[in-house]
């Protein structure tokens, strides 16, 4: 056995980081731009770089670099600063609802006081943060300074300066010995830690700023250096003598720190990281003229014992320089914007389009390109490449061929791409494609591509007397075609079912069926009123046609299903209908009354819904047992806003676009395989760092899979959820797997296809 062992982490030693398997089933993980990154904190085993979204934490001696977001505990999204203790065990992060955290590597502790309390709504951002000890802290706020007690993690007290007690905003902190200062929009101001802060007595304004707003500071040795709001100057003070440090202000560069260093200061700046002495001179200057730095954009900056500088470098995450010549630089795989719009699949991985359009579906020039994400590593394909298009709404790949691809614009028309290159812009000038109404003379917008089953791309046009094109990729060859009552409406999403029959979405008169037949077409309504839909509301943000041809329909109002999509043009109903469970015996409409703006299936039939305020909702394949409901107060979601959903079908991980920023769900469903060839366990082997279940993917539908030891005694069984069986590592009886291997013995529904693979937990020490 001891030999096993040997070879089990033998195994795991040569794996390499963040293999495809991806993370295990019933975990979150976050998609967020770590790298534009605004303060760092050095800790005693760690440097910290904080961005809006998270931290960036990298070990020197280790030399590896990770992330800290909501899912590893942060409280929130939107910090401001960050700070480190005197110990160097824990660091304080300031947040722009005034929250903050007590973070440190084993837990983190929230200090919601201020936003609890709603008393200085728009004025309670954490601009600065700075300890006085372990246990004593303060933050500069919009309305003035707060005390920190670290101990209880709470509020201890509240400073507004004024003696009439109106609100003054503090910008920046900095302590030496025994006193506090405090660079505000009053000037410099001065307090004992010993006195009594509460007293506006207690604080001592310096005549040489008196009612002069001053936004950064830095206090060392008796020394002060300050900026004044708005100047590009930095003022240096030293025995009541203030004079204005010589630095070079040719390209008016923009303060954004100053801090203290072992002999002296640094001065932070939009372009470079300047050294001040002591005696106000001006030393060497760190920019992107430095070897490897190219687009240096610094934040914020501090120097450690051995003399390495590190920076919290926009765009590009952590710079360090531990030699006169050559800059580093480290983050970790992230996006390049929080937007997620519209998440789509391609052959490979997930799409976010982070273009957008606003309630109104009017354009909001969103330039910020196309991420995409391969499981492993984030790319994008920015404005340039895009031929300038923004607000890129929708994409479809050609099925015979994945580097062929097109992408709709609301304003730019239609972008063609092979590969990464855009070959073609179609318009109002070069295709049937039209102008929206009303608008300028080359505002074309498409927002629905869909591949149709006679193997041509099919195209939304809003505002157009032709709301439906069709593209021949063969030919080049492109047709408009009428689509009834919709003529002229502002319309989106583009849907086909499996009888051929289009659906086009509208703003604001629900969804129409459309019929093409040679160059004319058939026109129905999905509306309001018995007959003619029968919806609540005409606003539909979202629909889907589940694995039975069944129309699900979110509406402003709920949930409604069509079941018989198929009537549209036989003359039957093709009223929707809401789903009605019972509760305490009576029968209640499921998710009644929901602004649904986004749904998606997952390989078990199964419809995860995003709503406008209630978080994401997954329901059964037949919509009448809710499975989950995560919401920004019990997952690390960041918001209940969902506007957008997609589900790997490879595995099962749920992607959830809210309007603070993107993360993931693995769920337990898979698509399904035709036969048993390509099963996958994972995490194989189950490590010791790893809390969750073990899953095998690759399986047809519902599978049978029973779990069991090498000697055969059985530990678990049940059916697979999709293609896919999850595990939660613990036998019948509610005991906890030990280290081992363990088999996986499958069989299809009739038998006739079976299978065995093995599983590897490796335990750590109890």
């Amino acid at each position: 056995m001891k030999r096993f062992f040997l070879i089990v982490f033998a195994f795991l030693a040569v794996l390499p980081d963040g293999m495809a398997q991806g993370i295990p089933v019933g975990t979150w993980r976050a998609h967020f731009p770590l790298r534009a990154t605004h303060s760092v904190a050095l800790l005693a085993e760690d440097v910290l770089v904080a961005s809006p979204y998270g931290l960036l934490l990298y070990d020197p001696v280790d030399k590896v670099t990770t992330a800290a977001t909501v899912v590893e505990g942060l409280s929130d999204v939107d910090l401001t600063c960050a700070e480190a203790s005197p110990s160097g065990q824990r660091a304080l992060l300031g947040y722009s609802d005034g929250g903050l955290d007590i973070w440190s590597h084993q837990d983190v502790r929230r200090i919601g006081d201020i936003p609890q309390s709603g008393a200085y709504p728009g004025q309670s951002a954490i601009r600065a943060v700075v300890f006085a000890s372990e246990q004593r802290a303060f933050a500069a706020t919009g309305f003035g300074i707060v005390e920190l007690n670290l101990t209880y993690g709470v509020v201890q007290g509240t400073y507004l300066l004024r003696a009439d007690g109106g609100t003054t905003p503090a910008y920046d902190l900095s302590i030496e010995g025994d006193s506090l200062f405090a660079a505000t929009a009053s000037g410099l101001w001065a307090v004992s830690l010993s006195d009594p802060l509460y007293l506006p007595a207690s604080w001592v304004p310096h005549p040489r700023w008196k009612d002069q707003p001053l936004t950064h500071l830095a206090v060392h040795q008796g020394r002060f250096l300050v900026q004044p709001e708005g100047s590009l100057d930095v003022w240096f003070g030293h025995a009541g003598n203030w004079t204005i440090v010589p630095l070079d202000t040719a390209n008016q560069p923009v303060v954004r720190r100053l801090r203290a260093r072992p002999s002296g200061f640094l001065v932070v700046r939009s372009y470079g990281v300047t050294e001040v002495n002591l005696d106000a001179s001006v030393g060497p200057t760190v920019s992107s003229g430095f070897g490897n730095n190219t687009g240096f954009n610094p934040f914020d900056a501090a120097v450690d014992a051995t003399g390495t500088l590190y920076v919290a470098n926009l765009g590009r995450g952590l710079t360090f320089i531990d030699n006169p010549d050559y800059a580093q630089h480290r983050a970790v795989q992230d996006p390049q914007s929080a937007q997620a719009y519209a998440l789509e699949g391609g052959p490979v991985g997930l799409n976010v389009l982070t273009g957008a359009v606003d309630a109104t579906w009017t354009a909001t020039y969103t330039n910020e390109g196309i991420l995409h994400f391969d499981g492993l590593r984030w790319t994008a394909i920015q404005e340039s490449a895009l031929g300038g298009a923004k607000d890129i709404l929708d994409i479809q790949f050609d099925p015979s061929d994945a580097t062929h691809w097109f992408a709709a614009s609301w304003g730019k028309g239609v972008l063609e791409f092979s590969g990464d290159q855009l070959v073609q812009i179609w318009n109002q000038s070069n295709s049937s494609l039209q102008t929206a109404a009303g608008s300028g003379p080359s505002d074309v917008r498409t927002g629905g591509l869909c591949w149709g089953q006679d193997g041509a791309l099919w195209v939304s046009n809003a505002l157009s007397a032709q709301p439906l094109h069709r593209y021949d990729p063969t030919t080049q060859q492109w047709q408009g075609y009428s689509a009834g009552s919709f003529n002229g409406e502002s319309v989106k999403t583009l849907l086909q079912d499996e009888d051929g029959v289009f659906w086009l979405q509208s703003r604001t008169e629900g969804w129409m069926a459309i019929q093409v037949s040679g160059s004319s077409t058939s026109t129905r309504r999905l509306t309001r009123g018995p007959g003619s839909g029968n919806l609540p509301s005409t606003s539909v943000p979202a629909a889907v046609f589940d694995h039975d041809g069944e129309l699900w329909l979110g509406t402003s109002d709920g949930l409604m299903v069509c079941f018989s999509p198929y009537n549209a043009f036989n003359g039957k109903s093709i009223d929707a209908q809401y789903l009605l469970v019972a509760e305490n015996g009576i029968n209640q409409r499921v998710l009644n009354g929901q602004n649904i703006l986004s749904m998606a299936l997952d390989g078990a039939n199964r419809k995860w819904i995003g709503t406008a305020d209630a978080g994401v909702f997954l329901l059964s394949a037949d919509g009448l047992e809710t499975i989950h409901h995560f919401t920004a107060e019990n997952s690390p979601l960041l918001s209940n806003r969902v506007q957008s959903i997609y589900v790997d079908p490879e595995t099962g991980e749920v992607y959830f676009g809210t309007n603070r920023g993107l993360l993931s769900y693995r769920a337990t469903a898979t698509q399904s395989a035709a036969s048993y060839a390509g099963i996958e366990v994972f995490p194989n082997p189950l490590k010791p760092e790893d809390f969750g279940p073990m899953s095998v993917r690759g399986l047809v539908p519902e599978s049978y899979v029973k779990v069991t030891n090498t000697n055969g005694r059985l530990l678990y069984e049940g059916y697979a959820t999709g293609g896919q069986f999850t595990w939660d590592t613990y036998s019948l009886s509610g005991e906890r797997a030990p280290s081992g291997i363990y088999l996986f013995w499958i069989t299809d529904p009739l038998g006739t296809q079976t299978a065995v693979v093995q599983g590897v937990i490796v335990r750590g020490n109890p």
